[in-house]
């Protein structure tokens, strides 16, 4: 069963003021000595200030979600970040690069540290004696559209709680942007039978065509809303690796390559792939990379999906302007001004001028 099909309109509207008021309400209770308790994205009970003024992103999407919600200045070790985080969000320039011993981050005063199980190890941060929340967990990935749409919100939540009332005032107005969206979509996009919908292949990820996401990951559940097959459902893991053999046998009619890339070229660089459909009738795209790579679980998420539709289905979306769309996301959500001109090179993935 399909949620939030009835979401737009003026009940958009109504939800966006709701989510901002809710927003006043914490969802923590902070005690004496300034702390506050939330869970985070594993489940964990997690003690940390009400207001946190120093954290450490060991898991890469956390900066973006961090700096999104008006927090950026808060970060003290990331990941290095696209030249549009840098320019639309400068307060990051003063984090440092890469990842940072625990003694050192001890050091440092570090509120917490932010990790994701699989990629991140916490026991040597947490035996340091520092705070760590799990700001991710692939094991536990949507299977279903309801239970992604419903997992993302709550991703975009625990940084509002994390960070702070101010923050949650934000992640609650994406949230319900976010909704309202999907909804809009949705509304054109499931009525179209699946044998109708174009194949679609994802890869590019560490510069390779063959790694991607497979089943249950954010690009799942991006493409089925955008009204896409996504033929690497097929791997069951959230990053999945191909197989050349594999990628020919699902013949795409479309191939997405990761904003993490910088080029679409290396299709070719695979003689089997570069003679599959998707290629030869010029339907490979290289993903929009604005404050981070849409494709990547950033919270442009929301306008990934609105750029894969009018990819789609060209005629049934062609009134969604996308650099519109764009410039009222960027005010609306973050906060920021972008020009046409902007919008335009984050679309075709260019750095700003």
């Amino acid at each position: 069963m399909r949620i939030f099909r009835a979401f737009y309109g003026f009940a958009a509207g109504a939800a966006l003021l709701a989510g901002m008021q809710a927003a006043a309400v914490p969802a923590y209770a902070a005690d004496e000595g300034g702390q506050k308790t939330i869970t985070d994205m594993c489940g964990n009970k997690v003690t940390v200030p009400v207001h946190p003024e120093r954290i450490a992103a060991a898991h890469c999407v956390s900066p973006e979600k961090i700096m999104t919600l008006g927090e950026g200045r808060v970060l003290v070790t990331m990941a290095q970040q696209s030249p549009w985080a840098y320019k639309l969000f400068p307060e990051i320039k003063n984090a440092r690069i890469g990842m940072v011993a625990p003694e050192k981050l001890k050091e440092m005063k570090v509120d917490v540290v932010l990790f994701t199980p699989g990629m991140t190890r916490q026991d040597p941060f947490a035996k340091a004696g520092l705070t760590t929340a799990c700001a991710f967990d692939a094991a536990r990935r949507p299977m279903t559209e309801a239970d992604f749409i419903k997992d993302f919100q709550e991703q975009v939540s625990f940084f509002g709680n994390l960070l702070g009332p101010e923050a949650k005032v934000r992640a609650d107005r994406y949230n319900a942007y976010f909704e309202k969206k999907v909804n809009q979509i949705l509304a054109i996009t499931s009525k179209i039978d699946a044998s109708r919908r174009p194949k679609v292949y994802y890869g590019g990820m560490r510069s390779n065509i063959l790694f991607g996401q497979g089943r249950g990951s954010v690009m799942n559940w991006n493409v089925e809303v955008a009204g896409g097959r996504y033929v690497s459902q097929a791997l069951d893991d959230n990053h999945a690796q191909a197989t050349v053999a594999q990628v020919v046998s699902w013949d795409p009619d479309i191939i997405l390559v990761s904003g993490l890339a910088d080029s679409a070229d290396m299709v070719n660089k695979e003689p089997e792939i570069a003679k599959l459909r998707a290629v030869k009738n010029g339907k490979v795209y290289l993903l929009p990379q604005g404050v981070y790579a849409w494709d990547h679980a950033s919270n442009e998420n929301v306008l990934l999906m609105i750029y894969m539709a009018k990819l789609f289905y060209p005629e049934q979306f062609k009134d969604w302007d996308m650099v519109k769309e764009m410039q009222h996301f960027y005010s609306e959500v973050y906060g920021k001004t972008v020009s046409d001109s902007d919008a335009r090179r984050i679309l075709a993935h260019q750095p700003p001028e």
